[in-house]
């Protein structure tokens, strides 16, 4: 079995460091790197909402190709640093994702980058507020730490 560290990656909170740890925990434990980046499950009662601004597949496009840009960008910095890495993009909600992450008996970390600004990351500050109440969830298989990477 190939151990795994998974580290979570969203446009707009900060990576480097959160990579940096990663990869250290990586090579003490022995483990390779994962990339995770999730793009947003948006549901039919959010996508009329959604209209308003623009269709709703033109705006879809334009999240996922955010996302998968800023991916590159994660990559690439992997690259320039000597690090190497997986990738995979998941699609639905944080907590969702990193909870069917967990349960891979062969990821031993998940790391997520800590958000600086709740306004614009309000759901992963709800993930972070998820996983440290709920510390003792049997369903986890690994621990999920937080990065803060001002």
């Amino acid at each position: 079995m190939e151990k795994k560290i998974v580290i979570l990656l969203h446009p707009g909170l900060p990576y480097r460091k959160t990579i940096r740890y990663g990869n250290e925990r990586a090579r003490d434990m022995g483990a390779k790197l994962l990339l995770l980046s999730v793009v947003p499950d948006v549901s039919d009662s959010v996508s009329v909402a959604v209209y308003e601004f623009g269709p709703y597949e033109k705006i879809s496009e334009r999240i996922e190709h955010d996302i998968s840009g800023f991916l590159e960008r994660a990559v690439q910095f992997c690259l320039d640093n000597g690090i190497t890495a997986d990738t995979r993009v998941e699609k639905g909600e944080i907590e969702e994702v990193i909870k069917k992450v967990v349960r891979d008996r062969n990821v031993r970390l998940v790391v997520v980058p800590t958000p600086t600004k709740e306004v614009h990351h309000a759901a992963f500050i709800e993930a972070i507020r998820d996983f440290a109440h709920n510390m003792l969830d049997h369903e986890l298989k690994c621990p999920v730490v937080s990065v803060l990477a001002t």
